[in-house]
């Protein structure tokens, strides 16, 4: 099943075991309104659950097998950069191809990501061989400063080397080494490369990509930061510059995380206690106590966040419910990757939902139960 035509939201997600497992949780309305972009880590990255690196098989075998699990028989987006330098250039014709023919066979509908440098290089056979057979057949990502008088020229090469149309493909802008300081200049920015895109070809979609989040976490133990969603004002600045846009210029950002995909090479580390919360123009970082139990650490956290007075609601997303229930004592912690598994179920659920405000669309609440509640139907059943 292609969403293409519904497309309000592409997120750039780690393909990591939170960011799949968030996306998994969505509601219905929400999920059929996404196309997730997943990048796949490089070997040399620690691997939450495993707490150790994984080898090229657990990658090839693993990668499609978990999508296919959480996002079955739905659009995905893959983006393998970073696995040629590890699993080797010459190669690839043999090991990219394995990657999307273990997808498929799962279940996995995935679209290969690669820049139009990829076509023209020795990568090109390798990606041939991963077109998919649905209506995208690829997705061309570029940097949004890479767009100039030549780009028609060398976009146009590229895609007569893959055997594929402007018309099957989704094209990136990458602004993810924009500077985001004034949301006004990037938007204009955004909206002139737009119009340069749209002068090349009738894409599938156009999306916008980018993010504000900083690297390194900007709240201190104990305390709340608020960081600006820039990207997000940037979008809204260039769909404002024209009407139509809303409909021409998909927003996509990098979930409730940075756009710089750092790895770790050395120890899986220790989880920092902190929920990342979207709210309509910003993140509300709360970070908790290192010390204590994780259970009474990230309970403090998530009564904060209900405190904050921008709490969205338990009804907004099995996320917000999930927060609601932790606070309460009926649920939690978890651990690192149901933290990420939250905040990118409550991101995720914030951008579309905002989204579809400005397009006039409406959401439904999600039914939520407090253990009273579920006590007293389990009593009924029984009498």
């Amino acid at each position: 099943m292609s969403n293409s035509k519904n497309l309000l939201y592409v997120p750039a997600l780690r393909a990591k075991a939170g960011e799949i497992r968030g996306i998994q949780r969505l509601a219905p309305d929400i999920i059929d309104k996404i196309i997730p972009h997943f990048i796949v880590p490089p070997p040399k990255d620690i691997d939450p659950e495993k707490q150790r690196q994984l080898t090229q098989e657990e990658i090839i075998y693993g990668t499609g097998r978990k999508i296919a699990e959480h996002w079955p028989l739905r659009d995905a987006f893959l983006d393998t950069r970073f696995l040629f330098s590890e699993f080797g250039e010459e190669t690839s014709l043999e090991w990219l191809p394995r990657i999307f023919q273990v997808a498929k066979h799962a279940g996995a509908k995935l679209i290969p990501v690669l820049t139009p440098s990829d076509a023209l290089s020795n990568r090109s056979a390798s990606f041939r061989k991963v077109l998919s057979d649905g209506p995208i057949k690829a997705v061309l990502r570029i940097k949004f400063d890479e767009v100039d008088a030549d780009t028609a020229a060398y976009i146009a090469k590229s895609l007569s080397l893959m055997g594929i149309s402007e018309q099957e493909c989704v094209i990136i802008s990458d602004f993810s080494e924009a500077d985001f300081s004034s949301p006004k200049i990037v938007g204009q920015i955004a909206q002139s490369v737009l119009e340069d895109l749209q002068e090349i070809g009738r894409w599938q979609s156009i999306v916008f990509q980018g993010s504000n989040y900083p690297t390194t976490n900007p709240a201190s133990d104990n305390n709340s930061f608020v960081v600006p969603r820039n990207e997000w004002l940037a979008w809204q600045e260039a769909v404002k510059l024209d009407g139509r846009s809303t409909d021409r210029l998909v927003f996509g950002d990098f979930g409730a995380d940075c756009s710089k995909i750092k790895f770790q090479k050395n120890g899986g580390g220790i989880p920092i206690r902190h929920y990342r919360y979207a709210l309509i123009s910003s993140w509300l970082v709360v970070r908790g106590s290192p010390t204590g139990t994780a259970k009474d650490a990230m309970r403090q956290v998530c009564m904060r966040i209900i405190n904050s007075g921008q709490f969205a609601g338990r009804e907004f997303s099995s996320a917000d419910d999930f927060i609601y229930r932790c606070a309460q004592g009926w649920e939690g912690p978890g651990n690192g990757t149901t933290w990420r598994e939250i905040n990118t179920t409550h991101h995720v659920t914030r951008a579309v939902r905002d989204i579809g405000a400005i397009k006039g669309l409406t959401f439904k609440s999600i039914p939520t139960r407090s253990p009273t509640e579920q006590a007293s139907l389990f009593e009924t059943i029984n009498n």
